[in-house]
């Protein structure tokens, strides 16, 4: 299940270009690190704030079966959650709505 603090993390971590650390250490870094990060930005585009911007379940699978397309760049998830201390704010972009 992918909660709010999934995708927050996620994003965190495209922002600051080190998505690879969020891959299970049990692999021992055997995988391919390229898949990895396509799969994260695919990942990223299906939770968009604006259900217009999110590729279409057969376009995902076009992405994800070949290297040849070309992938957007992602914007901030639609829900996004901040922890900082005790406190966790959340926040929605409903400029869509």
């Amino acid at each position: 299940m992918v909660t709010i603090q999934n995708t927050v993390q996620v994003w965190e971590h495209w922002e600051a270009g080190t998505v690879a650390e969020l891959v299970d250490p049990s692999l021992g870094g055997s995988f391919p690190e390229g898949d990895v990060l396509r799969c994260i930005h695919i990942g990223l585009l299906c939770v968009q704030g604006d259900p217009a911007a999110r590729p279409v379940m057969s376009s995902v699978v076009m992405m994800l079966g070949t290297d040849t397309v070309t992938l957007q760049a992602p914007s901030k998830p639609g829900f996004f959650a901040r922890k900082s201390g005790t406190n966790t704010t959340v926040s929605a972009d409903v400029s869509s709505i």
